[in-house]
């Protein structure tokens, strides 16, 4: 077994990063959500955090994974700062993103990252672990459920833009939304419950005089909201659905739950493998606001996670991560990531720029107000 230590962040602020809960219930049953938060700290020395915890690392053959935050470190008096959420996968866990999450809080922002639990495991601050539920992970991996998907996507991705290409992609996109009926579309709509009741408590942190994060969060911007797989779709249902949420970003992830089939309204930016980013589509030309689509060549699903950059430090190659190297892909997604939310959270008058890359392409639908397609 491993250890290895995560890179430093890209920008000039240390990272402090804590553990933190928040009760949520449903139809009268109450289960605790887990939250990681990262955001600006002031300089001092402190114990490194470490990443994830043991159910998670032993599966990738590590024993432990040292962060480049302190942890629990005292938020910096520079603030506030703007908020932005995100969300992991689908069975995956909170801190699996951790890279991406450390380089924005390095840059100025505090970002919270939810654990969905029972489609997640999580490990809460008092170090409960609770698995995965069974029912999720038998329905992902149920073979007529994975062979019917993957039929469909593979549809999806074959459909050339033409005359008559938007109706076609979305009567794709729709027998894929149905398949998962009662089942996925459902728990999207718990996890944008999950993210509204994140926002409320960040709320109640920001008022309370007794937490670290006490006047540190500026609401008045709005949040930002970001996520991987099912939490970009996550990203695109509350967008559509809060006035709150300012702006999004979704890593490679499906429309489903709420918005499938109309218009976020907001602006919305996607990341893709190549295949993927056709997928996306629907999501990308139903928007009435600027809407951006950014398609990398070579990188796998998972190679949008931190699990790259893991393996290549650990020596180990881990599944449908793709052949780029992670480093740059960290790089496009940070980049991209910090221009979107100085554009649009933040206000600033900036045009976002495609990376300099060759296996990177770059598209840009400006909102109503003017503009015709463009791409690079």
């Amino acid at each position: 077994m491993k250890r290895i230590e995560l890179p430093r962040p890209a920008g000039n602020y240390p990272v402090g990063l804590r553990h933190t809960s928040y009760p949520f219930s449903i139809e009268n049953i109450s289960t605790p959500i887990s939250l990681t938060i990262y955001y600006p700290a002031v300089d001092g020395a402190g114990a490194p955090a470490a990443y994830a915890f043991p159910q998670v690392l032993e599966p990738m053959g590590l024993d432990r994974v040292n962060t480049r935050c302190v942890k629990d470190a005292a938020l910096s008096g520079d603030g506030p700062f703007p908020l932005l959420i995100f969300s992991h996968g689908y069975l995956t866990y909170e801190m699996s993103n951790t890279l991406l999450c450390t380089d924005l809080a390095s840059f100025g922002y505090v970002v919270a990252s939810i654990g969905h639990t029972g489609e997640a495991s999580v490990m809460l601050p008092d170090g409960t672990y609770i698995p995965k539920e069974q029912k999720y992970i038998d329905y992902v991996y149920e073979p007529q459920m994975l062979d019917m998907a993957e039929k469909l996507l593979n549809e999806v991705a074959r459909v050339q833009e033409g005359t008559d290409f938007e109706n076609e992609l979305a009567e794709l996109a729709a027998k894929f939304y149905a398949i998962h009926n009662g089942n996925l579309n459902d728990s999207a709509d718990i996890w944008e419950r999950h993210t509204l009741k994140a926002a409320e408590y960040l709320d109640t942190l920001n008022a309370d005089p007794t937490s670290f994060l006490y006047r540190g969060v500026d609401f008045t911007k709005g949040i930002g909201l970001g996520g991987h797989s099912f939490g970009g779709a996550t990203a695109a249902n509350c967008c559509a659905a809060y006035d709150l949420f300012a702006c999004g970003i979704n890593i490679d992830g499906a429309q489903l739950g709420s918005s499938f089939g109309k218009d976020i309204g907001k602006p919305f930016m996607t990341f893709s493998g190549t295949d993927g980013g056709r997928i996306l589509r629907d999501m990308y030309w139903r928007n009435s606001a600027d809407a951006y689509r950014i398609s990398i060549s070579n990188v796998g699903h998972i190679g949008f996670t931190d699990r790259g950059i893991i393996g290549k430090l650990a020596g180990k190659v881990y599944p449908d991560v793709g052949e780029k190297d992670p480093e740059q892909v960290r790089a496009i997604l940070c980049d991209l990531h910090l221009s979107f939310f100085k554009k649009y959270l933040l206000g600033e008058k900036i045009e976002i720029q495609a990376p300099d890359d060759v296996d990177v392409e770059f598209q840009l639908k400006p909102g109503w107000r003017g503009g015709g397609e463009q791409s690079c």
